[in-house]
């Protein structure tokens, strides 16, 4: 939690949360189903992001801004489970992305979008959940194929601009402050 201590990182944790809170917020008008289920894009860069940026900055984005973007659309039945759900992508995009390859890591984070099928059959029944079903279908799909295109354009452009975007080393001196 070094990193915490930094104004950069707190910085970019915020304009990260406002950029997601934004796409969420516009990808909220596509919704399926005769307006019952609402289909997500923002889930994608954030599963993007999580590899590109190390630490715990997408875990507090990730919980921010699946609240957030759930209580400004009336959804507040959904926010427990969406911030459960952010918290199980990003433990399993962070640290299987290390163990497994990218590609992996993300599709089963993105499966993780799945638990909203349970919750809707457990809140409004077996058709609010055959609905979701094929929302949550639709949001993998989408979610799995922006994430490694933003993961992989991302890496790439920092390592040809030698770390210039994203260099976690930088937040070190505040590591050695804390011993």
């Amino acid at each position: 939690m070094y990193r915490l201590k930094s104004i950069r990182y707190l910085t970019t944790l915020a304009l990260v949360t406002a950029i997601l809170i934004i796409i969420a917020f516009i990808s909220q008008f596509i919704k399926i189903a005769n307006g019952k289920s609402i289909l997500q894009l923002s889930d994608g860069l954030f599963l993007g992001l999580t590899i590109f940026i190390r630490g715990p900055l997408m875990l507090i984005v990730g919980i921010l801004y699946a609240g957030i973007i759930d209580l400004i659309t009336g959804g507040l039945v959904f926010i427990p489970v969406s911030i459960i759900i952010r918290i199980l992508m990003f433990v399993l995009t962070y640290f299987l992305y290390r163990i497994i390859t990218r590609y992996v890591a993300n599709l089963l984070s993105s499966l993780m979008l799945l638990w909203y099928v349970l919750y809707a059959y457990l809140l409004f029944g077996p058709s609010a959940a055959i609905i979701e079903l094929i929302n949550d279908a639709i949001q993998i799909g989408v979610c799995y194929i922006f994430s490694i295109i933003i993961s992989v354009t991302l890496e790439r452009i920092n390592i040809k601009s030698n770390y210039r975007i994203w260099n976690d080393q930088q937040f070190d001196i505040y590591k050695k402050m804390d011993n």
